[in-house]
């Protein structure tokens, strides 16, 4: 049974056959599939599509750096939110999620002054989340 949110991703589309490949992932990722970027169009679409069940593969290492980079702009938001113009702009905690890898090692890697602060933001999810 597919969730509203899979319904609402194939609705939004006209037809996903009509899809890139970037954009079938960026919609799984968008609605909380745990795709990676290297699966076939195909695969994407009929998951999108509820053909088959969500595939289990390894979590993508590069999703810690998206729940870190969002940690670090939430916790500096009035400061950065004028500064922004990608999804996070939206303030949703998911909103790296949107957007390929490659654009999160770029946020990363041109913001060197930010990487130490969301390795910390990083380090202290893991603590939180080591003691419950």
């Amino acid at each position: 049974m597919r969730s509203h949110v899979f319904s609402e991703a194939v609705e939004n589309c006209d037809d996903l056959n009509a899809c890139n490949h970037t954009e079938l992932y960026q919609t799984c990722r968008r609605v909380g599939l745990n795709v990676h970027p290297n699966m076939d169009a195909a695969v994407l679409r009929a998951l999108l599509e509820g053909s088959v069940e969500d595939l289990t593969t390894d979590p993508n290492p590069i999703d810690e750096w998206r729940d870190g980079l969002m940690g670090f702009l939430l916790d500096n938001w009035k400061r950065m939110q004028s500064q922004l113009f990608c999804p996070a702009k939206s303030g949703d905690p998911k909103s790296c999620y949107q957007c390929v890898d490659a654009q999160v090692i770029h946020c990363l890697t041109t913001n060197q002054s930010v990487e130490a602060s969301v390795v910390q933001t990083i380090r202290r999810k893991k603590r939180a989340e080591s003691n419950q």
